[in-house]
């Protein structure tokens, strides 16, 4: 089990080491209301408190379509209240520049849901960059360790320029939002209590790409085996298959058939096979990605 709060204070005094380097002032987080852009906020803010020396400015922005559920804007709403100071959110709902980009496109082929979501991100990243150069800053990286190996991300538009959570696989994502609520951030009520309420909300959220892809979420695409597991187990089961993959074709490639075979005694044959070959499909994404903060980072955290 890893040492949560040495994880989380060392996310927060890289990430600030990262802004004082480049001589960057502000952090500019696209906030879904989801898990991983939720612990990226309390990253976010952190750095703003413990650093106030440098006057680190924290925006956060909600960019829903309509594909977005209700649920996810409401989360969104909270994080950002909890995380960010007044006047340093809002919501910019871009169902209109979405709507007119995606019928231009069209008009040389018909789009797909995949294609939508794609537009979508890379809308969102239009914004949220020129948030970023008007206010001297970068734009934060959400993904994880699960979706860099399962290529649930978009080139060019949910990667960013600085993941603090990206050396994290998902199950870690939620067990570091776990410390947060039941330790860091503790009281339900008094200053802390919107922040416990928010992570609270992100840990309990179904996992969702914001595109309506699959009525079962992220997990009705990866694994629909696991889909109505708690959300840190089925993502145990996930990242077990993508670790053992990658830990036996990468080093261990003498015992790759006894390791796949134990996955497939353990797990349904199709579940495996479905992870394993997203992981293969989606190769060609993983050659440029933003800069993270590496496992070893943390030190003796790692058990």
């Amino acid at each position: 089990m890893m040492n949560y709060k040495e994880v989380f204070n060392t996310m927060v005094d890289e990430t600030a080491k990262y802004l004082i380097d480049n001589n960057l002032k502000t952090m500019v987080l696209g906030i879904s209301g989801g898990l991983d852009s939720t612990v990226t906020a309390a990253i976010c803010h952190e750095v703003v408190n413990r650093y106030p020396e440098h006057n680190f400015r924290f925006i956060g922005v909600s960019l829903p379509c309509s594909s977005n559920s209700g649920e996810e804007n409401d989360s969104a709403s909270w994080c950002m209240k909890a995380f960010c100071k007044e006047g340093d959110y809002w919501t910019e709902n871009l169902q209109k520049e979405y709507m007119l980009m995606k019928s231009t496109c069209e008009l040389h082929g018909d789009s797909t849901y995949i294609s939508q979501g794609n537009i979508k991100a890379r809308l969102r990243m239009i914004y949220l960059y020129n948030l970023a150069s008007i206010n001297g800053g970068l734009v934060m990286d959400t993904d994880n360790l699960t979706e860099h190996y399962l290529g649930f991300f978009t080139i060019h538009g949910d990667v960013a320029d600085y993941n603090p959570i990206g050396g994290l696989w998902k199950h870690e994502v939620y067990e570091l939002a776990n410390y947060l609520y039941t330790e860091y951030y503790e009281a339900p009520f008094g200053s802390d209590g919107d922040k416990h309420f928010a992570l609270e909300n992100a840990l309990n959220i179904r996992p969702t790409d914001g595109n309506g892809v699959n009525d079962l979420g992220d997990m009705g695409q990866i694994a629909p085996e696991f889909a109505h597991d708690k959300n840190v187990v089925a993502y145990t089961k996930v990242d077990d298959i993508i670790k053992t993959y990658i830990d036996f074709v990468g080093r261990h490639p003498e015992e790759f058939g006894a390791a796949m075979e134990a996955l497939y005694s353990e797990y349904d044959n199709n579940t495996v096979d479905g992870v394993i070959n997203r992981i293969r499909k989606t190769e060609y994404k993983r050659y440029r990605m933003p800069l993270v903060i590496p496992r070893e980072k943390y030190k003796d955290s790692l058990q």
